[in-house]
């Protein structure tokens, strides 16, 4: 993405680490592949999540090997233990953004 470019008209932005990821391994051998999803919310702000190709229990809220989710019983609105998802500003993503180093292993994906 060009320094600078507006982030309005995109629904989610993927910044990928497959650096470890290994065909046949990627779900249960430890050559995992893992991602950090912005979910645009409106009035420039992001919402922040965690993913990875692994078949374990994996939290979207803090990026970690374990389930924390406790569900509407919880004192956190997201229902996870370890706490509430974080939110980015505009201004702070394009800076990720642009930040950013792009390899084969390592890149950004945008869903408009």
């Amino acid at each position: 993405m060009e320094t600078g470019k507006k982030l309005n008209g995109y629904k989610r932005i993927r910044f990928c680490d497959y650096q470890e990821y290994e065909s046949g391994r990627h779900n249960n051998g430890g050559c995992y592949g893992f991602w950090t999803d912005y979910e645009n919310m409106g009035n420039r702000t992001w919402e922040v999540s965690y993913g990875t190709t692994a078949d374990f229990s994996y939290c979207p809220v803090c990026g970690r090997f374990d389930d924390h989710y406790e569900g509407e019983e919880n004192l956190y609105d997201s229902g996870y233990s370890c706490g509430e998802y974080k939110t980015v500003t505009d201004a702070e993503l394009l800076q990720l953004i642009n930040d950013f180093e792009e390899t084969d292993d390592e890149y950004i994906e945008y869903t408009e």
